[in-house]
């Protein structure tokens, strides 16, 4: 028994569709994973699921337009939905929390050599602020006793 073009077709268009539907999470996983390791303020969390909706419909738009011609069915969101619900089940928790962890140790290694940097910097910087300080205090009297002579100087004319 041979399988219709038809059938053919709206199978290719539902993979289409799940696979649409699996990369939007992959893609909001890295949204997630950005606000684990930099905190964001409620109104920016939400500024970014905005864009990111706005984003995923576009994307969504952009499938169906390319695979079934334009037209919206629902096997086609069903699908989208499926590969949602399928990647959040599957892999999203693996994603997030490796994706997390792996970050961090790459920015723990990349960080250290700069926190040894600062640490070596610190009394050498902490000395020659101390005496950029003192030079600071110096040039600001003299320019109090300059502006007082000027002042006096113009008040016996």
């Amino acid at each position: 028994m041979e399988v219709s073009a038809g059938i053919l077709k709206e199978a290719d268009v539902l993979l289409a569709a799940f696979l649409t539907g699996a990369l939007l999470l992959v893609v909001y996983d890295l949204l997630r994973i950005i606000r684990r390791l930099i905190p964001h303020k409620i109104w920016l969390v939400g500024a970014e699921d905005l864009v990111f909706w706005i984003g995923s419909a576009a994307v969504v738009f952009a499938m169906l337009y390319r695979e079934n011609s334009g037209y919206i069915r629902g096997f086609v969101i069903g699908g989208v939905v499926v590969g949602m619900l399928f990647y959040n089940a599957v892999f999203s928790s693996w994603v997030v929390k490796s994706g997390v962890f792996l970050l961090q140790k790459i920015m723990f290694v990349v960080s250290r050599p700069l926190a040894w940097t600062a640490r070596l910097l610190k009394k050498p910087m902490g000395f020659a602020g101390k005496k950029l300080k003192k030079f600071f205090r110096f040039c600001k009297k003299q320019l109090k006793k300059l502006w007082r002579a000027v002042r006096i100087g113009i008040c016996k004319l």
